[in-house]
């Protein structure tokens, strides 16, 4: 009897040390399987590396199919090219002049014509000031002859509505997937005009690569695309949903991240924040404290990536199909302020500070369509339901075959 109490107790404590042990094991494999998601990976190299220094406010910049970069500084009035050895020509494309510089305002914007492999079209925004003191905002059209600008063509001019106005002068502009070439023209500081539908200042605009007015503009007659916008650094188009996504500095509160429609009002100056008003569209990203959001580009579907020019910080934003916000990471800090924010070639992002033009290899971003946390949190809590769950059923069916065992050991013992 002894015997058998003892081989018994021998049996039970091996059927719970294996049972601890499959359970020690599982839960291990599941913690690996699902720390993917929930512990960030980091990256023992630098995605960052300066592709130009010592350079002289660079603003705006493009790329030729060829592999060029064509870029703007903003108070020179110098177009320049890096070319595809990643030097700098010494001799400027063109110089404009003359041109205005103070405060936000100088050499601003630059695209390339879609079509610009066969004919060659460089547009340019830039303010100026005239006899008045009244400040322009202007685009002219540039041809390549190699590196050099020629044949000019003025295509548009705003004036602004007062005077001696230095600030929210816009002037970034890109062609859009429909072609047409869509400029952002800021309120001159002068706030009321944002909401005058009679004044092309603090609008979007949509315009014909030749300057005249698309037919199948929101009014007729108006370059006006949407409006009510303070002012904004950067735009972006995201082919994977027609999107069209802005920056919109605040004054000492509420900088924005826009979602751009047709016909679309964005309040200012009448809705400083979220004000809930069907008059107007709320922001995306309402951010309190100010960061000045600057350069914003599409890097995947419904991913994108934007500077802060108050703190320097690179930052992905991720949004569902909706529109709604999934996340903001921060991926970088600058020693300056983020001005222009590109997606090159080669899978890089370009981004520029005062005096630098840095690329960022975007492999080492966060995936692009990033799941909703939710879902993740929900994903992990099925897999170590299941995990147990088929833990339980070994357990149970190791522990029915040890007591038949049991049995049959007994029966022997008895015999």
């Amino acid at each position: 009897m002894k015997v058998r109490l003892s081989r018994e107790r021998v049996i039970r404590h091996l059927n719970s040390h294996l049972s601890h042990n499959l359970l020690f094991k599982t839960t291990i494999l599941v913690l690996f399987s699902v720390s993917p998601s929930i512990i960030p990976q980091t990256n023992i190299t630098s995605p960052v590396n300066a592709l130009l220094t010592g350079l002289k406010f660079p603003v705006s910049l493009r790329f030729a199919p060829d592999g060029r970069i064509f870029y703007t500084e903003k108070d020179t009035g110098n177009i320049r090219i890096i070319q595809p050895n990643r030097t700098l020509l010494p001799t400027p494309f063109e110089t404009i002049t003359p041109i205005f510089s103070d405060g936000e305002a100088g050499l601003l914007g630059i695209a390339l014509d879609p079509g610009f492999s066969s004919n060659n079209y460089v547009y340019i925004y830039y303010t100026y000031r005239d006899s008045g003191s009244f400040t322009h905002g202007h685009i002219v059209r540039y041809t390549a002859n190699g590196n050099t600008g020629t044949s000019p063509k003025d295509i548009f001019d705003v004036t602004s509505s007062a005077p001696n106005t230095v600030y929210h002068n816009g002037g970034y502009i890109k062609f859009g997937p429909d072609g047409k070439l869509y400029a952002m023209v800021g309120e001159f500081h002068q706030d009321q005009q944002a909401q005058n539908q009679g004044s092309m200042t603090g609008k979007m605009l949509r315009i014909n690569p030749d300057g005249s007015i698309p037919s199948d503009n929101p009014i007729t007659g108006s370059l006006d695309y949407a409006w009510g916008i303070r002012n904004s650094f950067g735009f972006d188009f995201d082919s994977s949903n027609n999107r069209l996504i802005a920056t919109m500095p605040g004054l000492y509160s509420d900088d924005k991240i826009l979602i751009i429609i047709r016909n679309g009002n964005y309040g200012w100056p009448t809705c400083v924040g979220i004000c809930n008003d069907s008059r107007f569209i709320d922001p995306t990203v309402d951010f309190n404290p100010v960061v000045t959001p600057t350069g914003i580009a599409t890097v995947a579907p419904n991913s994108y990536i934007f500077g802060e020019y108050s703190t320097g910080n690179l930052v992905q934003l991720q949004l569902n199909a909706t529109g709604s916000v999934l996340s903001m990471t921060p991926l970088y800090t600058a020693p300056g302020g983020i001005i222009a924010v590109e997606l090159g070639p080669n899978n890089k992002l370009y981004f520029t500070t005062p005096d630098t033009i840095y690329t960022y290899d975007l492999p080492a971003r966060p995936a692009a369509n990033a799941t909703d946390p939710s879902l993740v949190i929900l994903g992990i809590i099925v897999i170590i339901a299941a995990a147990i769950l088929v833990v339980y059923t070994a357990l149970h069916y190791r522990s029915k075959r040890l007591r038949t065992h049991q049995q049959a050991e007994t029966e022997m013992f008895r015999q």
